[in-house]
């Protein structure tokens, strides 16, 4: 009956708490309120090992059951010598296992768990994970950060991983979650181990880990009860005082606890503080207190778990009680498991002598000792197994752990201000960047992943710089529109100024006077009370800690590579409350992720590493670059190699290669289809109703479409500058179809050309002149009538049969079409159009203006025509006549670049925030435009294979709705829309000479594709 009017008096006042919550805050505890309070699990198992149990125990086993002691892995033979001697002289109930490593602590617990007459229930400290407290393995964001995060899914599933993690290592209770309300930002014992100050979200975060961990095996312990949130004291060397009002308590401090213990919470952990309101005995800790324990906790709240002390060897206890008095304190205050007495033998026999007198009912002894049997049942003690060492460090390592760690840390990030809606950064080809580290470090991870979407300028600071400095840098940014200050290490002590000093801030108001301004604070929330008067920065952002890994994602935050969600978990100054934070749409850009993240097996994408590794073993190439991007996320972005066989210059992911014919579906093809959205152009008119030919020209009458589906009867090549060459003997020919010791050059396929030769008079010159305009290479330029009479040469080219013909020479017709209808030359067009604004920096023609040669990865060393190696000139000797511009080819990118094209195609024609070309017409063009039994091909974009998929161009599990395109040089670039899936491989297979063909006998691009088909899960 009285369990019936509790349950009504507490749902009644949990209906009023709950009515008057914000929806957002009743919300955070939906899916995780029982209609009534949950009994613990454990207490519902089968007895029958219990009861057996305890009847072979004595009177002092039964109290040795409730010891638990510590113990350190990683300490030597001696200490694990001293732990198994404790084990079997007092058969004590627990360990609890502290600094070390898994292998260590796997090993010792075995060693004692063979000496236990009884099993013992292991427990660990281990609030974030177990890299809390051990070495080689994951430690998860710590609990304010988790406050950050929105998604109480995300909580659970983090417990469940905890859990797992735990299970694996054979520890059966952790101490967690902490349940304290950290609602005085001096308190430095709690702090960041807070879930945070509003206690709404401080149950939600404490009922979701707790239910992840107790749903997948682990026993946890929410602590620190009554609550340690609002104390300046560390319990650890004095007492802590609570002067608050048992409403108060009861309102705020208990609120978490309640709501755990409705959830079926199997443990708490008490806390060394005194609360006045709730025990009257001066200076008594609720430790030690009945009142707290037995009338508050198990009485009024009727919480039926395991009640565990608090380290009874913490000095917070000290002026109460000593050693053998505290732990008999503890039992007649109602704690179940006394954790860390000071003399183990000492504090048996005080109890044993306090039951003996009758100071402690032994139905009290009794009653713990059953709740810890019960509790080690549930936890599968009844039948202990030793802990397998093998592979214990991959499976406690997972990828799955490692992904959930990163993307709690990716929820949390915080837009604490956002003016005008500056992030994410939209218009970044407008941008002249500058980002400012102010820390001990020069911050690598935030300034290198800022760059892979705006290269900017990188200045550094320490935060102890003084006027000068902060005066010095201030000259130096007047040259820049945005700037990005990245303040690192700050601190959560209001009397240090959080680390932000007061020259700091002033240079904070000046250098936003005349530019957009977006501060990154990475550390304690609590140092965000610093600006709080400020009227700059124009946005604000927020990360707990200032790892690598956290600096990656706030960069990626602020370009729009992963939307902002978190909200703050703590207030800091009216400026900045707790709950508030701005959420951003996206992703907008590309992010960067690991492959578990979008469903990609890492192990099994290595294989592409043999791949590569035998490609460049067996000179199919020097090296390569390889992205793969899948859901938006690149995943793997990779260089191998070297520019040439030499192996003196290795690929780097800032190399750029020569694209060969991507260009066509890089430069032409968006040009086009951008021109089609504004009505200024369509693929089923006639070629010439865009372009005046020459009268002789049979080219008029074909159709666009046929020419991007090369199917207009246009040859596949002409051999252009074969025109501006001739034999020195003018008896020789200048080509033959067998080799000799005059034909020695292998130009292709059963094509050898003539050493000795020279070029036509007056064709090329050595140097730029009016009359040699065209840079056809280095100290080489073309006479400029040539490019005339280059397109004259294709507009009277005799047409073939219409059937589907590969053909470049289209493309040279189709960029006459684009730079006809735009009055602008092609690269200014797709540049100032595309490019820029994609933030796709390297792509683009004439890589040497804008790049150094070191930078540029060569293709053939050309003994025939050009007589150099060719870096940084177009390959394809069409292209090079035109000067290095052409629609079929002479683009040159780096991988990470050309993605944000591509990607800009998977999403369906946009790209940060921007529309550049719309859905359907991009439909259109990827989709096969005639009969693919007689055609395969998209307007310009190639398609895969589908009746004998091992002669197409993509791997046989690339979908049927995939497109792309692949390049001479040794290139190809694959979408999936099918997968969400983006693939790209460059190469220089043929350096040094154009006849290597091993790549393409090998299959290597394909192959190495279809590993990236093969991981998918």
């Amino acid at each position: 009956m009285r369990n019936n009017l509790l349950q009504i008096t507490v749902l009644a006042i949990l209906f009023l708490v709950i009515s008057h919550l914000r929806p957002a805050d009743r919300e955070i505890l939906e899916g995780f309120r029982p209609a009534f309070p949950e009994e613990p699990e454990f207490l519902g198992v089968e007895t029958a090992w219990v009861d057996s149990v305890m009847e072979e125990l004595s009177l002092e086993e039964r109290i040795a059951q409730m010891i638990m002691v510590q113990s350190f892995s990683g300490m030597g033979e001696d200490h694990r010598q001293a732990m198994v001697r404790l084990v079997r002289r007092y058969g004590i109930g627990g360990i609890l296992f502290s600094l070390g490593d898994p292998l260590s602590q796997a090993s010792l617990t075995n060693r004692l768990q063979e000496a236990a007459q009884v099993p013992l229930l292991v427990a660990m400290d281990a609030e974030n994970g177990l890299g809390m407290r051990l070495e080689q393995v994951i430690s998860y964001p710590k609990h304010m950060c988790l406050g950050a995060i929105a998604d109480n899914q995300m909580i659970y599933e983090l417990g469940r991983d905890m859990a797992t993690q735990m299970k694996r290592l054979g520890v059966h209770l952790n101490f967690a979650p902490v349940a304290d309300i950290n609602n005085n930002p001096e308190n430095q014992v709690i702090g960041e181990r807070s879930f945070g100050e509003e206690r709404e979200n401080v149950a939600g975060k404490v009922v979701a880990l707790m239910r992840g961990m107790q749903d997948n095996g682990v026993l946890t312990a929410a602590k620190h009860f009554p609550g340690h949130g609002d104390t300046g004291t560390d319990s650890h060397y004095a007492l802590p005082v609570v002067p608050h009002s048992a409403e108060r308590l009861d309102s705020i401090e208990l609120f978490p606890f309640r709501e755990a213990i409705r959830n079926g919470l199997s443990g708490i952990m008490m806390a060394h503080l005194h609360a006045p309101a709730l025990d009257d005995m001066a200076g008594r800790p609720a430790t030690l207190s009945p009142p707290v324990v037995i009338r508050l906790l198990k009485e009024e709240m009727d919480f039926r778990g395991l009640v565990i002390t608090d380290a009874l060897n913490m000095r917070g206890l000290d002026a109460f009680s000593g050693p053998g008095d505290r732990e008999v304190e503890a039992v007649k205050a109602g704690n179940d498991i006394l954790l860390m007495p000071l003399d183990v033998g000492n504090s048996i026999n005080a109890i044993k002598r306090a039951v003996r007198n009758g100071e402690i009912r032994q139905e009290v002894v009794d009653a713990s000792c059953r709740k810890i049997l019960m509790a080690k049942y549930w936890s599968g003690l009844h039948q202990v197994q030793s802990v397998r060492t093998d592979s214990l460090l991959e499976e406690l390592n997972n990828k799955r752990f490692r992904q959930h760690s990163r993307k709690l840390l990716e929820h949390s990030l915080v837009l604490v201000r956002n003016r005008d809606s500056v992030l994410p950064l939209r218009e970044i080809h407008q941008a002249r960047l500058a980002i400012v580290n102010i820390g001990e470090g020069e911050n690598q991870a935030f300034t290198s992943t800022s760059d892979l979407y705006l290269p900017g300028k990188h200045f550094h600071l320490a935060p102890s710089s003084g006027h000068t400095a902060f005066s010095k840098l201030l000259t130096e940014l007047e040259t820049y529109n945005t700037i990005i200050v990245n303040i690192a290490g700050t601190n959560p002590y209001a009397g240090r100024q959080y680390g932000i000093g007061d020259e700091f801030l002033q240079f904070v108001e000046k250098i936003g006077t005349s530019s957009t301004l977006i501060l990154h604070l990475a550390g304690s929330p609590y140092a965000l009370a610093r600006l709080e008067r400020r009227e700059n920065p124009d946005a604000l952002v927020f990360s707990f800690g200032d790892e690598p890994l956290n600096q990656e994602l706030a960069a990626q935050a602020i370009f729009g590579g992963i939307p902002f969600r978190g909200r703050l978990p703590v207030s800091a100054g009216a400026a900045a409350r707790a709950g508030e934070g701005l959420r951003t749409d996206g992703p907008v850009r590309l992010g960067y992720a690991d492959p578990v993240e979008v469903g990609l097996n890492e192990d099994t994408l290595r294989k592409m590493e043999v791949l590569i590794a035998g490609a460049i073993r067996d000179r199919a190439m020097p090296g390569c670059q390889v992205l793969v991007a899948r859901h938006g996320k690149v995943v793997w972005r990779k260089a191998y190699g070297h520019h040439t066989y030499q192996g003196r210059n290795p690929v780097r992911l800032t190399d750029l290669y020569d694209l060969a014919s991507v260009t066509k579906i890089a430069a032409t093809l968006p040009a086009l289809m951008r021109l089609r959205d504004q009505g200024r152009f369509h693929e089923d008119s006639l070629l010439g109703s865009f372009l005046t030919l020459p009268g002789s020209s049979n080219k008029g009458n074909l159709l666009i479409s046929d020419i991007l589906t090369h199917q207009a009867g246009l040859q596949p090549w002409i051999p252009f500058y074969l025109r501006t060459l001739e034999p020195l003997d003018t008896s020789q020919s200048l080509i033959s179809g067998r080799w000799s010791h005059t034909h020695a050059l292998r130009i292709g396929n059963g094509a050898y050309a003539n050493r000795h030769v020279k070029y036509v008079d007056s064709t090329y010159a050595k140097t730029y002149s009016p009359e040699y305009p065209v840079q056809v290479a280095e100290d080489l330029y073309l006479r400029k009538e040539v490019r005339d009479s280059l397109y004259h040469w294709i507009y009277t080219s005799e047409l073939l049969s219409p059937e589907y013909r590969y053909s470049d020479l289209g493309f040279y017709m189709l960029q006459h079409v684009i730079e006809s209808v735009t009055d602008t030359m092609l690269y200014p067009y797709v540049w100032h159009n595309f490019y820029a604004s994609l933030g796709a920096w390297s792509v683009g023609f004439l890589p040497l203006n804008r790049f150094p040669p070191a930078m540029i990865v060569p293709t053939e060393n050309d003994m025939f025509f050009r007589r150099q190696l060719l870096r940084g000139h177009v390959h394809d000797p069409g292209a090079a006549m035109l000067g290095g511009i052409s629609g079929h080819a002479g683009l040159f990118a780096s991988a990470d670049d050309l993605a944000k094209v591509m990607q800009m195609y998977l999403n369906e024609g946009t790209y940060g925030g921007k529309r550049y070309i719309r859905p359907a017409t991009l439909a259109r063009y990827t989709g096969c435009f005639h009969d693919e039994r007689i055609n395969r091909r998209g307007l310009g974009f190639d398609r895969p294979v589908t009746d004998t998929p091992d002669e197409g161009p993509a791997c046989n599990d690339a979908s049927p709705i995939s497109y792309g395109h692949s390049g001479y040089t040794g290139t190809m670039v694959w979408m999936d829309p099918a997968y969400d899936l983006l693939f790209i491989f460059l190469s220089n297979r043929i350096h040094p000479d154009q006849g290597n063909t091993k790549l393409i006998d090998m299959n290597v691009r394909t192959a190495i594709q279809q590993v990236v088909y093969d991981a998918i899960e």
